[in-house]
Order: C-alpha cells, then sequence, then structure tokens
C-alpha cells in the first residue's frame, strides 16, 4: 500500500518542479526561450497524464472532506487525525463509564433486593431494635458496601 502512496508521491513531486521550472521560464521570457517553454509545457502535460494514472490505483482510497477543509483552512492535516482519536478515545472513556455504572447499578439492586427479602424474612417476634427504618438503612449500607467493592479493580 505505501508503495502505492510513494509513486504517486514521486510523480507529484516531478511535477511540481515542472511547474517551478516553467514559472522561471515565463517570468524571463525570451523568443529564444521558446523551445524549452514547449518543452517544459510537455513535461507537464505528461506529469498529469502520470499523475492520472497513479489515480487508478488508489481508486479505493476515501479521504474525510473535513481533512479537506483543514487543509483549505491552512491547518495540517495530521491534526484532524489527532482530533479524531481524541474525540474517539473521550467518547470510549464515556460509554465505558456508563458500562461501568450500570454493573454497579444491577449488583446493587440485586443486593438490595436479596436484603429486603432477607429482613422480610425475619420473624415478627424480631427484636425491637429491627424496626422497619433500621432494616432499610442496613439493606441501604449493604448497597453500598457491595458497591464500593464492585468498582475496585
Amino acid at each position: 500500500m505505501a508503495e502505492k502512496f510513494d509513486h504517486l508521491e514521486e510523480h507529484l513531486e516531478k511535477f511540481v518542479e515542472n511547474i517551478r521550472q516553467l514559472g522561471i521560464i515565463v517570468s524571463d521570457f525570451q523568443p529564444s526561450s521558446q523551445a524549452g517553454l514547449s518543452q517544459k509545457l510537455n513535461f507537464i502535460v505528461t506529469g498529469l497524464q502520470d499523475i492520472d494514472k497513479c489515480r487508478q490505483q488508489l481508486h479505493d482510497i476515501t479521504v474525510p472532506l473535513e481533512v479537506f477543509e483543514y487543509i483549505d483552512q491552512g491547518r495540517n492535516p495530521q491534526l484532524y487525525t489527532k482530533e479524531c482519536l481524541e474525540r474517539a478515545l473521550a467518547k470510549n472513556e464515556q460509554v465505558k463509564g456508563k458500562m461501568d455504572t450500570m454493573k454497579v447499578r444491577q449488583t446493587g439492586s440485586d443486593v438490595c433486593t436479596r436484603t429486603r427479602e432477607l429482613l422480610a424474612s425475619l420473624p415478627t417476634g424480631a427484636p425491637t431494635l429491627w424496626t422497619a427504618e433500621y432494616c432499610y438503612t442496613v439493606g441501604f449500607l449493604a448497597c453500598i458496601i457491595v458497591t464500593l467493592n464492585v468498582t475496585e479493580p
């Protein structure tokens, strides 16, 4: 794959050099330099044909429009790649946080349900210490303890 790009890059560099030389010839044009100008124009046409041939090898390559916008704004297109990776990393961390939260909620919910079932199964003649409010508090604390244990690595 890299050799396709190397081939195109080589043709583009030659083309740019021919354009630069053409600019020099045209800026100081003398009738005697007509032959050199014609030759340089032929090199440019040949260079464009070579670049067009490279297009067939690279037909499956797509470039996001945002990259062209970066170039139009005078920005480095590699910044686009960097910013895409940063956005993907941030989104990944956000999704991971949501997944971790769902795991904790599910585990905490299961423990709270089991705690309520356990408390409901206590005998009716239980000591007065086991009031409904106290049982709810114990169940809530059990949920917090389980949640803390789940989140530890």
